[in-house]
């Protein structure tokens, strides 16, 4: 990003990783600081440095502190309350019901001890988590009641939203940390946009594919499939949900899913932050890269995007995955990563485990276990997955079945009472 280099870059972290592993199949009991002397520790080193602005590609709690100091410091940036409206999964249900009504699925926050008012079969979900850890679809009474404690995160994580929401939003502490709500069906898509100036602009809508029999994502396809009629129809749900929201400022990604029985969306969830897995899909085919936007709205810049300007017609984001848990034995060599960028130059490959590691032990969904990102692209949809599946075996990947005491809970579609989403 070569706009970038013109700008001294100052990163900071808080707790990215401590917040992860309170979620994470072994789950560890870490303090954090409080987040509200965290926010002015940051003003404090911001300010010295000079910074001229401020933005954040994580979702909780990068993007919620990138909103705070760039209002202390008088730069551009998503309005702090917007932001918290849009991480907690509660409080943005009810501001997209105020805003529209017919996308969104009946929902209620799960009193202790009681089932909701809300017809099997449902979702249950953390109202904030990561990779949707904690989301299960419940088919009755008994699943309820084994599936709630799995959906119950540490207290602790969601320390510092409550701090933040009870601090810049007025809202009180929450007795309940679950939300149920509707299943919603049809055709999954992610309408990516930014705000400017209280006008919301598209950048992009992009198709997940999922494993056939599951709601765990396959890759994330570009161009959408989808018709023109029916991403405009997102780009206008977007617009109104989001100026309800109060979200002026900022990259967004709205998850929808497209019920084409009756042409209807249904928004699964909003997240106020750029899709990062999507940006290297927009420079393949469309010849931008999403940094460059996000970079241009935190210095007060209106964007200039580009559209079917790239080297490629189509391009995917594939994710590498086993349904088993293994312990891996080895990946792929630097010879073979190049081999692979000798035929196809712009490949992005991310290998997401090391030798000797138990896939369990990362941050996973809960029913599949991520090894690899590959984004690729190509001529037409079909020649990008040829050229993927090309790449995929030109990696060699070796695993070592590991057998748990207790079974990994795998929840597929079609296959038990209970699905977790991915």
């Amino acid at each position: 990003m070569a706009e970038a280099c013109r700008h001294r870059l100052i990163f900071h972290d808080y707790a990215s990783i401590e917040l992860e592993e309170m979620v994470s199949p072994a789950p560890k009991c870490i303090a954090v600081d409080p987040i509200l002397e965290e926010v002015e520790r940051i003003v404090a080193k911001a300010t010295s440095a000079g910074v001229v602005a401020v933005m954040s590609t994580d979702d909780y709690p990068g993007s919620t502190l990138a909103a705070i100091v760039a209002q202390r410091l008088g730069l551009p940036g998503t309005p702090v309350v917007a932001d918290l409206f849009c991480q907690h999964k509660y409080q943005s249900r009810l501001k997209q019901q105020h805003a529209q009504p017919d996308a969104v699925p009946p929902f209620a926050l799960l009193e202790l001890g009681m089932a909701p008012e809300i017809p099997f079969p449902f979702f249950i979900k953390p109202v904030k988590s990561f990779f949707s850890v904690g989301a299960y679809q419940i088919d009755n009474t008994e699943a309820l009641r084994e599936l709630v404690p799995y959906a119950t995160l540490p207290e602790a994580f969601f320390k510092p939203l409550n701090a933040l929401l009870e601090r810049y939003a007025g809202i009180p502490i929450s007795q309940s940390n679950v939300l149920a709500e509707g299943l919603l069906t049809g055709h999954q898509a992610t309408f990516e946009g930014y705000a400017l100036e209280g006008h919301v602009h598209p950048v992009g809508v992009v198709d997940s594919i999922m494993f056939p029999g599951t709601t765990v994502f396959e890759r994330f396809e570009y161009p959408s499939a989808l018709s023109r009629v029916v991403q405009g129809d997102m780009a206008e749900v977007a617009a109104r949900v989001m100026e309800a929201i109060g979200f002026t400022h900022g990259q967004f990604n709205i998850e929808f899913c497209y019920d084409s029985v009756h042409n209807r969306l249904g928004i699964v969830e909003i997240n106020p932050r750029m899709a990062s897995q999507f940006s290297d899909l927009y420079e393949k085919v469309d010849g931008f890269n999403s940094y460059c936007l996000l970079l241009d709205l935190a210095l007060g810049r209106r964007p200039t995007l580009r559209h079917r300007a790239g080297r490629h017609a189509a391009a995917a984001s594939c994710v590498l995955r086993r349904f088993e848990d293994a312990r891996v034995v080895k990946g792929p060599t630097h010879d073979e990563l190049e081999s692979i960028r000798q035929v196809h130059a712009d490949v992005r490959i991310e290998v997401l485990v090391s030798a000797g590691e138990r896939m369990s032990l990362q941050l996973q969904d809960g029913c599949s276990f991520r090894y690899g990102i590959v984004s690729v692209g190509g001529r037409s949809r079909e020649d990008v997955l040829t050229n993927f599946d090309w790449c995929r075996q030109r990696m060699t990947f070796t695993f070592e079945q590991w057998r748990p005491r207790r079974p990994y809970r795998r929840n597929f579609l079609g296959e038990g009472t209970v699905t977790q989403c991915a």
